[in-house]
């Protein structure tokens, strides 16, 4: 099995995904860095960050493991990942489901965003786990759309928004995947399940509502092809940048279990 067309491919769009790339390790690495403490990433630590898209949580990695660990970042496209690439550091496109990683190889593997994305998610957190030593961690992070709202209500962004996600789920990509990842690592041979569980309530014009707003531009041809009026997309931006609309964001999921010794 090969990874889907990935809807939020740079090409194309390289300057809109990138500022919503940097918005994304904005809203995100605060939870990672609790992550990371939690798990104790150390000194000498070698980890492999699948999914690494800008690099951010591969940065926090490296400086982490210091000078004797090292950091493999992988993704589908690594333009925005070369520049990271030194002694502890190495880049390599990597497609999850079609290509092996080394096995047993790692203190700790770490992705971010990725599951959402991809056609089998029990099968690529298989993928991910085969790759940590025995002892090692596994680390993962992953949203739920369902719990976005405005206030005060707007039918129009109802509207944006469930054609939003219609066409998440026709690039093959489940907005909702975070409400289920709890379940599927508990499917898993792993011990000590720890997870957070965040949902940001925030003005229009905060970093998580850029970022929605980010990603519906980055959808909103696809939107409108599935029914989605201009106006209606619109409203919705407009919406998203109003400090006076209290925005409900995504249910971010943040969870980290060992592979047993």
């Amino acid at each position: 099995m090969q990874m889907v067309e990935y809807t939020l491919s740079q090409e194309g769009a390289e300057e809109l995904e990138r500022a919503r790339l940097a918005l994304l390790q904005e809203f995100c690495d605060p939870q990672t860095v609790r992550q990371l403490d939690a798990i104790g990433v150390a000194e000498g630590w070698r980890c492999l960050d699948v999914g690494a898209g800008a690099g951010s949580a591969t940065r926090l990695l490296v400086e982490r493991v210091g000078d004797t660990g090292s950091v493999l970042a992988v993704d589908l496209d690594t333009r925005l990942l070369e520049p990271l690439e030194s002694d502890r550091v190495q880049v390599r496109r990597h497609d999850l489901l079609s290509e092996p990683l080394p096995q047993a190889a790692f203190d700790l593997v770490h992705a971010r965003n990725l599951l959402m994305h991809l056609p089998s998610r029990l099968d690529a957190l298989r993928r991910l786990l085969a790759a940590v030593r025995p002892g090692g961690w596994l680390a993962v992070c992953e949203p739920d759309f369902n719990s976005m709202s405005v206030s005060p209500p707007s039918a129009a962004w109802r509207r944006a928004w469930t054609l939003f996600c219609d066409t998440a789920v026709a690039g093959g990509w489940d907005p909702g995947y975070g409400s289920r990842v709890l379940g599927d690592l508990e499917a898993l041979d792993l011990v000590g399940l720890e997870a957070n569980v965040v949902i940001p309530f925030a003005r229009g014009g905060s970093v998580p509502a850029r970022l929605f707003a980010g990603s519906l531009e980055r959808l909103a041809e696809r939107m409108v092809v599935l029914g989605a009026t201009e106006d209606d997309l619109i409203t919705a931006r407009r919406l998203l940048h109003d400090p006076g609309v209290t925005y409900r964001g995504v249910t971010l999921t943040t969870a980290w279990a060992r592979r047993p010794d």
